[in-house]
């Protein structure tokens, strides 16, 4: 055996590891991802019924991390899926949900939820903002 070649080979592994807990002394564990959760979801129909030809949105509205929108599917149907720290900012204060109507005739609408609302459903029905 080759005594040499065998404590560089000890001596090159030894300082690999010794880099590898280096660079995570320097920087911490890594941060495990975080979780994604349904805060909101349900459907939005118009007087046609689905609202296939029209662009609309519906979004959460949280006091202090801003506003989360998702586009409605051509069926009508939403969902609303936020980081798990928003979903616990809407469970501590409340959120306001609302839609949006951006190049159709439909006046816009909102609804507050309570805190500890949880995952909500919640059916918007648009109606045309000529009728009021």
């Amino acid at each position: 055996m080759k005594v040499i070649p065998f404590l560089k080979h000890v001596v090159a592994g030894a300082l690999s590891a010794g880099a590898t807990i280096l660079v995570a002394a320097c920087y911490g564990p890594i941060r495990p991802s975080y979780q994604m959760l349904l805060l909101a979801n349900g459907s939005v129909t118009v007087p046609e019924g689905k609202p296939a030809g029209y662009v609309v949105d519906v979004c959460a509205n949280l006091a202090e991390s801003g506003t989360h929108c998702e586009f409605v599917n051509p069926d009508g149907s939403y969902s609303i899926i936020v980081p798990e720290n928003d979903f616990e900012e809407a469970q501590l204060h409340g959120y306001r949900l609302c839609t949006r109507s951006y190049d159709s005739p439909f006046s816009d609408q909102c609804v507050d939820l309570p805190p500890g609302s949880n995952t909500t459903t919640h059916d918007f029905d648009l109606e045309s903002s000529e009728q009021k």
